[in-house]
């Protein structure tokens, strides 16, 4: 009887370690997944993570393919020349992450903290952002098209030099944002709120968009217009 004790018990030790292996294994997934695209086709698909939580940790020039990152917290972290393909961003926070030069294609970024990210020179397509923070970012040179941004916050981002074409904008806030050089024509910022916002003296950028009365009026004040 001692001895089937002793077995049971040394069984149960033995699938608690395997258990505690596996858990191990499953955190360090997204480090190993990157380490061996790194070393292999830079590819990384078809994977979840969540819960992960990184720091200042390179994932640059890697190509994300149906890829769900779910409550993740990527903080100062290089994404840089990465590519993403049907990509979800989840509730994460990935602020004063670098983005720069980066491809996106038909992804989401969804309830994440995008504060202070990097996103020059980038190309974004047919991407959702949704409920999302992006503040004092900076997407200069970038070119954004077949987009739709829902409830998102860009204060004092930047968008200057950029292309921006066909997007949807809901209850966007672009207060102080920069769009200097950057032509906004067919695109409706009527729903938006764009007190501050930095474009050239003579209202270029503004020329052929959309916006509402109070936002003229409002333009009209700032910028000392005198209406004959």
């Amino acid at each position: 009887m001692k001895v089937g004790i002793e077995l049971a018990a040394g069984y149960i030790m033995e699938n608690k370690q395997a258990v505690l292996d596996f858990q191990e294994e499953q955190r360090n997934t997204l480090k190993d997944c990157v380490e061996k695209a790194i070393s292999d086709e830079n590819t990384i698909e078809n994977l979840v993570f969540e819960n992960e939580e990184l720091s200042e940790f390179d994932m640059s020039s890697i190509d994300f393919e149906k890829v769900q990152f779910i409550k993740c917290t990527f903080h100062k972290c290089n994404f840089s020349r990465s590519r993403f393909y049907y990509v979800d961003f989840i509730n994460c926070n990935i602020s004063l992450s670098d983005f720069s030069k980066t491809f996106w294609k038909k992804s989401n970024i969804t309830e994440s903290n995008a504060v202070g990210g990097k996103f020059l020179e980038s190309s974004i397509k047919e991407t959702k952002m949704t409920d999302s923070m992006f503040d004092y970012g900076n997407f200069s040179n970038s070119i954004v098209t077949d987009c739709v941004l829902d409830n998102c916050k860009f204060i004092e981002s930047s968008f200057a030099e950029s292309k921006i074409k066909k997007i949807k904008l809901k209850k966007i806030t672009f207060s102080g944002t920069d769009f200097f050089k950057t032509p906004l024509r067919g695109i409706d910022l009527s729903d938006c709120l764009i007190d501050g916002i930095k474009i050239s003296a003579d209202l270029f950028e503004l020329k052929g968009a959309k916006i509402s009365s109070d936002q003229a009026v409002e333009l009209v004040r700032v910028f000392d217009i005198e209406i004959v």
